[in-house]
């Protein structure tokens, strides 16, 4: 790759293939469907993370590639094994107090010696500052290979195992060699309980890390884990974006287009809780207050259309301030994750922050204000 080029991170060739459609799944189905997890969760065999973080990255590339027709979505195992990569890099950081690294322990993800994707990722970041440079390395493509085989001999063929029964009700090997199928339905389903999958899978994962032997003279209990885990440096981020965003947006709000004060808040227009990933494009600079009262919302359709205009048109830019400030950058993964918040929104007639202390719904009329995939 040359110098300065920002590879495009969510382009669905060669990882995704798009087949029919079968219609959406019924609700007695989603019910079956999150029975299922709970059985996974509850009585599958956890000697490693790995089956928490292959949950979590089907759960990522279903919004990011799937739909909600119904129908089956093949993966390249290539794509899994790039999640399992970023999902676990910031735990291949030395663990410190309250969740933010340091100099000393990696946390152990595994009853035996320390897993083989932390080992990779404790190397890797010797290498690379941030995951961003990471990704543009020479290294990287390495690393998902490793990955892919140890999803091919971990957790890939064992996630479906619960006690003593085969429960087939996620994917399917095929169509090729080195491909999985989610199976019809299941991208649905994934992108529907989105939320309630993600946090289940956490959950079980932050207990497994603490259960373990390895990790209990460092852990006093789960005070910074989950954050440390799972969570995003909000400081570091507002350190890397304010100035680049304030430029962007010439000074002012995002939401009320006033002037912003020295000290602004960097808002994920996703937020973060729906989505936890620090993509570039995905980011804000906003007024505290607007911030607060946004909160874990999404923000209404008049915001809506002037943030799909703004990564339009400023899109080489952000492209550029990733590539300077370490963070990802994939505008056609950003617009696909708004979609699938506002879908998700828009069906359970949930409410979105209009500016200020308003709050509403949105009318028929969002979809229009993103462009066609």
């Amino acid at each position: 790759m040359t110098a300065g080029k920002v590879r495009d991170l969510g382009s669905p060739p060669p990882y995704v293939v798009t087949g029919g459609g079968t219609g959406p799944p019924t609700s007695d189905d989603q019910i079956r469907f999150i029975a299922n997890i709970e059985r996974v969760l509850s009585e599958g065999s956890f000697v490693a993370s790995y089956k928490y973080a292959l949950l979590v990255a089907l759960v990522d590339l279903a919004i990011e590639h799937g739909d909600d027709s119904g129908r089956a979505l093949p993966l390249h195992v290539d794509a899994i094994g790039d999640k399992f990569a970023e999902l676990y890099w910031r735990q291949a950081a030395p663990y410190g107090a309250a969740g933010e690294t340091a100099t000393g322990f990696v946390l152990h993800q595994n009853l035996g010696q320390q897993a083989t994707a932390i080992r990779l990722l404790v190397a890797l970041r010797q290498k690379s500052r941030t995951l961003a440079e990471a990704r543009r390395s020479p290294y990287w493509r390495p690393l998902v290979a490793e990955m892919r085989t140890l999803l091919r001999t971990m957790p890939l063929w064992r996630l479906q195992k619960v006690a003593h029964d085969e429960l087939i009700f996620l994917y399917e090997p095929g169509p090729g060699r080195g491909w999985i199928t989610l199976l019809p339905g299941v991208a649905c389903h994934l992108r529907e309980r989105a939320l309630l999958i993600r946090r289940l899978a956490q959950t079980e994962w932050l207990r497994f890390v603490l259960s373990l032997k390895q990790n209990q003279g460092v852990l006093g209990g789960a005070t910074g884990l989950s954050e440390f885990l799972f969570g995003s440096s909000r400081i570091a981020l507002g350190l890397k974006v304010s100035r680049p965003l304030r430029e962007l947006q010439r000074g002012r709000c995002f939401y009320c287009r006033r002037d912003l004060p020295a000290a602004a808040a960097v808002d994920h227009f996703v937020p973060w809780s729906r989505y936890p990933r620090d993509l570039v494009h995905n980011l804000v600079l906003a007024h505290a207050s607007c911030n607060s009262h946004k909160s874990d919302l999404l923000a209404g359709e008049e915001h809506l259309e002037r943030w799909a205009q703004f990564v339009t048109e400023q899109d080489d830019s952000l492209a550029q301030v990733g590539a300077e400030t370490g963070l990802l950058v994939d505008r056609g993964v950003s617009m696909a994750v708004a979609e699938w918040s506002y879908e998700q929104t828009d069906q359970a007639r949930g409410q979105v922050w209009l500016g200020g202390k308003r709050y509403g719904h949105l009318s028929g009329g969002w979809r229009g204000l993103l462009p066609q995939r």
